[in-house]
């Protein structure tokens, strides 16, 4: 069956609210779905496949169906979706699976199988990506606290991200392109650094972003909470960092860390500031 027909997105579900969770982190309902990101790599012409663990704890039947999606980020990292097929660099069109209507049952645990069909040609080396969706077509019933009245159906939606690396694909860095120190302003509620990123590479990156404040007035020394980094082939893309509230007056020098992980190279920027 041709892959582009065997994907379809659910109609709208008959119940109250749908919440969209990460694969992976899913233990409040009882369901877990992992891995939260699939990599194929392979030859022109092969066909790849890559499991799908979903675990049920729970009590009660799971039913899902499968659809899929194109998806890309925009400058501060955040998800946007669009129909299959629609972006330059989509692979929905050659990912399929074993089952797209499928039952966990209580205690159970489901092996699905994602294939992948790669292209005889390509146009060009990046990446290409695209979202698997399993959207729970039987939501379950939440009473109010005290068990009365009429109570709102939940079901759970879960993405898993699919990407295709071709081996000519280049592995590039992630790259600084700016920090700036932006000051409260109205309607802010901390002061904060705003730092620029970029991936050279023509494959997704994920790492992390991390943060040490000195004072240049005192000596003392500052580290900020990690944040995370999800970067799209060859994007460029904005962190805002948020300062300690209370911040003291002074002279300030924040470095930067940016972490691809092994076999990256560790990036640092520096920045003066004046906290006033």
């Amino acid at each position: 069956m041709n892959s582009k027909n065997l994907f379809r997105l659910a109609t709208p579900l008959l119940f109250s609210m749908i919440i969209l969770a990460d694969a992976g982190s899913a233990s409040a309902q009882q369901i877990s779905i992992s891995p939260a990101r699939i990599t194929f790599q392979g030859d022109p012409g092969q066909t790849v496949s890559e499991t799908v663990l979903i675990s049920n704890s729970g009590e009660t039947d799971f039913e899902f169906i499968a659809g899929i999606k194109d998806w890309k980020r925009d400058s501060m990292g955040t998800k946007l979706y669009q129909p299959s097929g629609t972006l330059p660099h989509s692979n929905a069109g050659q990912v399929r699976l074993d089952a797209t209507n499928f039952t966990v049952a209580p205690h159970q645990k489901k092996v699905i199988t994602v294939y992948m069909d790669i292209p005889q040609t390509s146009g060009d080396s990046i990446a290409t990506n695209s979202m698997l969706f399993f959207t729970q077509t039987n939501p379950s019933e939440r009473k109010t606290p005290d068990n009365k009245g009429i109570g709102i159906k939940i079901g759970y939606e879960f993405g898993i991200q699919v990407f295709y690396n071709p081996s000519s694909a280049r592995k590039g860095e992630l790259e600084f392109d700016s920090m700036n120190y932006s000051e409260k302003a109205e309607g802010q509620q901390v002061s904060m650094l705003v730092i620029g990123y970029h991936n050279t590479g023509q494959i997704n990156k994920t790492g992390q972003l991390r943060v040490e404040l000195t004072n240049k007035n005192t000596g003392e020394e500052i580290k900020l909470k990690a944040a995370p980094v999800a970067i799209m082939p060859l994007g460029y893309q904005y962190i805002q960092v948020p300062l300690p509230e209370n911040l003291p007056k002074g002279q300030y020098l924040a470095i930067g860390m940016l972490d691809a992980g092994a076999g990256y190279r560790l990036k640092i920027a520096e920045k003066n500031f004046d906290v006033r």
